[in-house]
């Protein structure tokens, strides 16, 4: 697989800059007119890609631009290629005369699409040419020939919550770039999935939810109840360099710091007091909901000047009682943790004949309500009912639209939820 970009840059005057690629020798591009582009070097993203491409190629310093989407180019002769599809409509500096790969000229709109071209290239430029904002698409080519293409785009689908008024989201599977069980909006960096995937995913979920940055808090996992009160020397972009942290939850009144968690059907938890000015976001498995994360949460909130009766939380897509099969020892964890309102939150169901004789042979189970229980500590650490709310459905009941590690014995992607205090 490599990565590529490609720019259709226009003037004033309804025209594209493309290249006549007449000039490089073994060129398969030789005789096609096509717009500014290149291979990623290594480390680079697609918008560095873009600007030191097109920089090269053309001497124009690119000012305002905008991503379409990702073409998908599948071949029995060449390299598969994700190639990142831009336009561009401001500039500055001097145009070139020409290039080493071949010749750079202004082309009328109206022209473009009678040129020579790949087969599939006017299949994209159609759209593009018209203003279309999304576009994505899969191109397979034999040879010099197209034998297959598919039209992939489809909108991000973020959830959002009523009660949470900074810039957030829950994700779902749909509108983003990954295949096979990854598809297609996997935000998980540690899955096995193409690095340039899954920062194109980020990206598309990022401005989704809202939220301007590239760079949030993210960290390792390990399902315990540690919080982490995060600023900004937290940020990393996806793939960023540097430690993880390990912990469970981010707790923040730091503005332009977004918080993100991953999940695949334990609870995620966003949380917010505009009052004071302090936002979170936690990964609430079982263990750590029996190991209390929830309240460090609301502490850690408190720490910051917070009083739990102004904070509001948003409860996301998880596994729900329908699917949330446990033992014995979870539910003795959750009286544990709430008392006899665990009660409300569980149901018992026998695997073993009622007349089975010996009670350590008992392997009965029972369907938990996890979501309800978060939600029921949180009421006890002193938040509004009214200032809480769930949204989304069951992760694992839902498998076209969520994640479910349960539910694909771990052969998946990974949703998130973030949430950021954007400063005006």
């Amino acid at each position: 697989m490599i990565s590529t970009t490609l720019c259709y840059i226009k003037n004033d005057k309804n025209e594209y800059l493309l290249l006549h690629r007449n000039k490089k020798e073994n060129d398969l591009n030789e005789g096609k007119w096509i717009g500014v582009g290149g291979k990623f070097e290594e480390g680079e993203t697609a918008e560095e890609c873009l600007l030191r491409e097109v920089f090269e190629e053309t001497g124009l310093k690119l000012l305002k631009y905008h991503l379409h989407g990702v073409i998908k180019f599948v071949s029995d002769k060449w390299d598969d290629e994700d190639m990142y599809l831009y336009s561009a409509t401001e500039y500055t500096g001097t145009l070139k005369n020409t290039s080493d790969e071949g010749d750079l000229l202004w082309v009328s709109a109206d022209k473009i699409l009678s040129l020579p071209t790949w087969e599939g290239d006017r299949l994209f430029l159609k759209p593009l040419l018209s203003g279309r904002d999304r576009i994505d698409m899969l191109l397979e080519y034999a040879g010099d020939r197209l034998v297959r293409s598919e039209d992939l785009t489809e909108e991000v689908e973020t959830l959002t919550s009523s009660v949470i008024s900074c810039p957030h989201g829950f994700s779902t599977r749909k509108g983003g770039v990954s295949e096979g069980m990854y598809s297609s909006l996997n935000l998980g960096m540690n899955r096995g999935d193409i690095r340039e995937r899954v920062t194109e995913n980020w990206r598309r979920f990022l401005e989704s939810a809202g939220i301007t940055q590239d760079t949030f808090v993210c960290g390792k996992q390990v399902h315990e109840n540690k919080i982490h009160i995060a600023d900004e020397t937290d940020l990393r972009p996806a793939y960023g360099e540097g430690e993880m942290n390990v912990c469970d939850g981010y707790v923040t009144a730091c503005k332009n710091v977004p918080l993100a968690i991953f999940i695949a059907d334990c609870v995620p938890l966003l949380l917010e007091d505009k009052k004071a000015g302090v936002i979170g976001a936690v990964h609430c498995g079982w263990r750590g909901t029996v190991s209390d994360i929830e309240k460090n949460a609301i502490d850690a909130f408190i720490s910051l000047g917070s009083d739990p009766k102004d904070i509001h939380a948003a409860i996301g897509p998880a596994i729900d009682k329908c699917c949330f099969e446990v033992g014995e020892e979870v539910i003795d964890a959750v009286y544990d943790l709430i008392g006899d309102a665990a009660d409300g939150y569980y149901s018992r169901v026998r695997k073993k004949a009622p007349d089975e004789v010996s009670e350590a042979l008992n392997d009965d189970k029972y369907m938990l309500d996890l979501r309800g229980v978060v939600k029921h500590r949180l009421i006890m650490c002193g938040l509004d009912p009214l200032n809480i709310e769930t949204v989304g459905g069951c992760t694992m009941c839902d498998p076209g639209r969520y994640f479910s590690h349960r539910g694909t014995k771990g052969n998946r992607g990974s949703l998130s939820c973030v949430i950021s205090m954007e400063s005006l």
